[in-house]
């Protein structure tokens, strides 16, 4: 049953990549608008928990536990080298992405300077106005749950169930590319970034066997591009380029 659930999630995932794809395509050098962008948020939102309903339908079906796919106290089993690095690479880089939020906030010369470094030909689609801003938010936590729920509770836990004679380190690696993989629509780059990204979550999920802290990093990953612009500044911005 475990290895249809799986099939299920790739074609998933798949599907996911491929919507991506048509989504940027259609809005290649579209102008970009306040209430297009409100919609997008509240699409990729309402589409994130939508992905949770079939999880869930296996979960039950296959009696799969909350417990099972990540919802545990954090613990820690592994050994004390891969939790000292993982806990110490993870704190770096949530340090980094709060210091970006604050910068943000509190330097427009640091909000411009992340604008042509980090986001570059997305910058369209970042939030200007206080309810853009709101929607990103609400869909920026929307994703730090179901896709750690998709990508490291459930994934990992069939991946480890039809095959628990691979090395970790091949189930890491399978899990990091699907989650590379269906973000194609983001291109090369893209692929790279969040599947080394993948990397780190993935690690830090295995070292305290649960889903909490990782939720966390990942919120203040996609969180710290809420402010990069302000009102004034989305003018400048207005073209999405693929």
């Amino acid at each position: 049953m475990h290895i249809v659930f799986l099939a299920l999630l790739v074609i998933m995932f798949a599907v996911i990549s491929i919507l991506g794809a048509l989504r940027a395509k259609k809005y290649k050098d579209t102008v970009i608008t306040g209430k297009i962008r409100c919609q997008k948020f509240l699409r990729a939102t309402a589409f994130l928990w939508g992905l949770l309903i079939p999880v869930f339908i296996m979960c039950l079906i296959g009696s799969i536990s909350l417990a099972d796919i990540g919802f545990r106290p954090i613990s820690f089993n592994h050994n004390i080298w891969f939790t000292v690095v993982t806990l110490i690479l993870s704190g770096v880089a949530f340090t980094y992405f709060v210091y970006e939020l604050i910068a943000s906030l509190v330097s427009n010369e640091s909000r411009e300077q992340n604008l042509d470094n980090d986001h570059g030909e997305m910058a369209a689609m970042l939030p200007r106005t206080k309810k853009e801003k709101w929607l990103f938010s609400l869909r920026t936590l929307s994703s730090a749950i179901c896709e750690e729920i998709l990508f490291r509770g459930f994934l990992l836990f069939l991946l480890q169930s039809i095959f628990p004679d691979i090395p970790l380190y091949l189930i890491i690696l399978i899990a990091c590319v699907i989650f590379g993989a269906s973000h194609l629509y983001q291109g090369l780059q893209g692929v790279i970034s969040t599947g080394l990204m993948a990397l780190l979550f993935i690690c830090l999920f295995l070292v305290t066997n649960s889903l909490i802290l990782v939720m966390l990093l990942h919120f203040a990953t996609d969180f710290s591009a809420t402010f990069v612009l302000s009102e004034e500044q989305g003018n400048n911005s207005q073209h999405i380029h693929t």
